[in-house]
């Protein structure tokens, strides 16, 4: 392992104001919450929440500038806001450790480029919802939302600045929060409420996995401070064995646990297979949390855990095998599902999962640079498809399903730009954005196997690479159909189908998505009025990403093509980075085969382009399409309904579970209470009993004992006149027997 950071931040330096950054989302969240719903003043709402974010923005550029003009080895600037608990003492190293926690925040190269990006692409997304929740600014929740998407962009500023696990972990569960919160907006709507429960319960399962990786970091290090970390791993390495929880393993084996349990939590976070399948089901929250959570920030959450803990992982080979094997085979998997869906947004959607796949590709690599930068292309083109595709649905009249859209370039000309701009940016194409991003991923993938010219490294990054290449080709395929289904041929939303190409008026594809709020019925939503542009607060984000996906890739040059310029992204980041010498990238001569693997990677994009035009836009019956589907329908089935994945795991799991639910229950019912309330019965009985004990025999007794003295009271009482001469008289009579008696004896 090549230290490449080891000495790295030796000093730093403190700001009081960069809490700032993270903490005017949260005023402005805290602002509309609370007022809002009284002021109802959507123009003081929108001043707010862009406000809030834009500052943050502005302040995210400040603190970029001061740290680019400080030393590469000194670039932290660092701020304690108050300690938040102390830890106490921890057995680590052979030494005792004590620990105590701060709120604090640290803006480093990779921290403040996220801070820009989130805070960046929030306030375009923001300046879009002003246009696209129109209706909501009508009906009284248009400050809830804004509020959510303001506490969403202060949740991941707390997940990307703070200076501990323990922040990160604070801002990993809040944006997990939030997303139920945006994705459950229409929680009137059974599929957004059902949609929010499920991000929520399988971000849960993920989140399980990053605890105990969690717990273990602290079990090593005594400290889940980063910088403290990063520089104790070092004498970790240097030790043999560690024994924790009186079990000793070598200490790679402690990392290798460490990197795959926070590998299960970024696959919650960052839907990876086997925890994916929320992400889809999301798109039925508004398009702007669409582009806001599941484009630019929350999805990448996992990724930058990684490369922040990087230094966990370039000791763990085992943990980067299994991240590199689980993102090829998503990239994959999720980049076929996208053939056969209408839904636009289920389109954008698995093309999410896939391009994911492939930043954990670059990550499973030792390519912790090409997968980052990966994230930031990604966010540019990927927002900018995800607002296109809320303009189109607005400007169809809330219509997600692509069958029935059709010739809308002609109609929206800024929107069909931006959207084919960030197509060709996603396909890979020279010299857009994902070029230069998605291909060094592929390039280092197969660099592992190549091995500089030799044949004989893993197989593992051949089997990667492969799929990666066919997940590019399936990429360029069904993002080409999204466009020629959108924008080309005739607009169908007015009757005008020639060919039949509408989806059938019975509900076999996903039309009543969130999305489609209003109280409309089915044939309200298909009404003969001509599509339109959408205002200028819509396009212009869509626009502005749009160029960004243009540009963005020559911010990191690969080193084949130097002649370009320079690697200013990967150069930025190195500093933070410890590399892996297997994976480390040689700046000395290119070899060949690099060329020719991207001239293969742009034939093979333009092939994957130049088919799907053939069948979808030269022939506009699309009877090549329905010839494949009538001849292969049962692939089709598979394909068009997600390989089943759900309904298994609703039959294996989720059905398994309400079953040991319902036996747990009937257990608990039955024994549990049963026994508790068996016990309060014969408690009761027993009561009862010891009553009657009580009432009939003990009070019976002395109330038998009263009663012959009161009987025997009443008779002698016969003998009570009260008269003198009568007790004289008795005395006497007495006397004479007595005397009588006497006198006899």
């Amino acid at each position: 392992m090549e230290h490449a950071a080891s000495t790295a931040f030796m000093g730093s330096y403190s700001s009081s104001i960069l809490w700032l950054i993270p903490f005017l989302p949260a005023f402005g969240a805290l602002i509309n919450g609370a007022t809002g719903r009284r002021l109802r003043n959507n123009k003081l709402i929108d001043c707010i929440a862009l406000g809030s974010v834009g500052i943050s923005f502005l302040l995210s550029v400040v603190f970029f500038f001061r740290l680019f003009a400080l030393e590469p080895s000194q670039r932290v600037i660092t701020q304690s806001l108050w300690t938040w608990f102390d830890l106490g003492g921890a057995q680590v190293l052979g030494g005792i450790s004590h620990n105590v926690m701060e709120w604090g925040y640290r803006a480093d190269q990779l921290s403040i480029a996220m801070a820009l990006l989130v805070s960046g692409a929030g306030f375009l997304i923001h300046l879009f919802s002003t246009g696209y929740m129109s209706e909501e600014r009508n009906d009284g929740r248009y400050y809830r939302f804004m509020a959510y998407m303001n506490l969403f962009v202060f949740s991941m500023l707390n997940l990307v600045l703070g200076d501990n696990m323990m922040m990160m972990f604070l801002g990993w569960e809040g944006v997990g929060l939030c997303s139920y919160l945006l994705i459950g907006f229409y929680f009137d709507k059974e599929t957004a409420a059902v949609a929010g429960k499920k991000a929520f319960v399988t971000n849960r399962i993920g989140d399980f996995g990053f605890l105990i990786g969690f717990f273990l970091l602290f079990m090593i290090f005594g400290s889940v401070d980063f910088n403290t970390m990063m520089g104790m791993t070092r004498d970790v390495m240097a030790l043999p064995e560690l024994t924790l929880f009186g079990v000793t393993r070598a200490s790679t084996w402690w990392f290798n646990l460490v990197g795959i349990s926070l590998f299960i939590g970024a696959c919650g976070k960052s839907a990876q297979i086997p925890l994916y399948v929320w992400l889809p089901d999301a798109m039925a929250g508004p398009t702007p949390v669409s582009a806001l959570i599941h484009a630019a920030t929350m999805v990448t959450s996992g990724l930058y855990m990684i490369c922040r803990m990087n230094f966990i992982y370039v000791n763990a080979e085992t943990a980067l095998a299994v991240i590199l094997a689980v993102g090829a085979l998503t990239a994959f998997v999720s980049a076929t599902i996208g053939f056969a869906q209408y839904d636009i947004k289920k389109v954008l959607a698995y093309s999410t999962v896939s391009q994911l796949g492939f930043m954990f590709m670059g990550m499973g690599a030792g390519a912790f640079s090409a997968g980052m930068f990966h994230v930031f292309t990604h966010a540019f083109f990927k927002a900018a498809l995800f607002l296109g595709a809320g303009s189109v649905i607005v400007a169809c009249h809330h219509e997600q399903d692509m069958r029935n859209m059709g010739g809308l370039r002609k109609y929206m000309p800024f929107t069909f730009a931006s959207m084919g701009f960030a197509t060709l940016a996603i396909c890979g194409i020279f010299p857009f954005s994902g070029f230069f991003s998605k291909d060094e991923i592929l390039w280092k993938v197969f660099e592992g196997w190549y091995n500089h010219g030799h044949f004989d490294g893993p197989c593992l990054n051949l089997v990667a690479w492969i799929l990666g290449m066919l997940g590019a080709f399936c990429t360029a395929f069904y993002m080409t159909r999204l466009m020629v289904m959108t924008f080309w041929g005739n607009y169908r939303g007015n009757g005008e189908d020639p060919h039949g190409l509408r989806a059938p008026a019975e509900p076999d594809h996903d039309h009543g998505h969130a999305d489609q709020h209003h109280n409309n019925d089915h044939n309200e939503h298909h009404e003969p009025h001509a599509p339109h542009e959408v205002s200028w607060n819509m396009w212009l984000p869509v626009a502005i990403l749009a160029g960004l996906a243009v540009i963005g890739g020559f911010l990191n040059i690969p080193h084949s093509l130097h002649f370009l310029g320079g690697s200013h992204f990967s150069e930025w980041l190195s500093p933070l980075l410890l590399q892996n010498s297997a994976a480390h990238a040689s700046h000395g001569a290119v070899p060949a085969i690099e060329y020719w693997l991207q001239l293969f990677a742009l034939v093979w994009a333009g092939l994957a382009i130049l088919l799907a035009l053939w069948i979808y836009k030269m022939d506009p019956t699309w009877s090549k399409a329905r010839t494949f589907v009538a001849k292969l329908p049962f692939l089709y089935r598979w394909v068009h309904n997600k390989y089943f994945v759900d309904e298994f795991y609703e039959f294996a799991i989720i059905n398994s579970c309400k079953r040991l639910s319902a036996q747990l229950w009937a257990f608990d019912a039955w024994v549990v209470d049963g026994m508790v309330n068996g016990a309060a019965r014969i408690s009761l009985l027993a009561g009862k009993f010891t009553f009657w004990i009580d009432a009939r025999i003990v009070d019976g007794l002395v109330n038998a004992v009263a009663w012959s003295f009161k009987q025997t009271s009443l008779f002698f009482r016969f003998f009570q006149s009260g008269r003198l001469q009568h007790y004289a008289f008795v005395m006497f009579f007495g006397f004479l027997a007595f005397a009588f008696w006497r006198f006899l004896v």
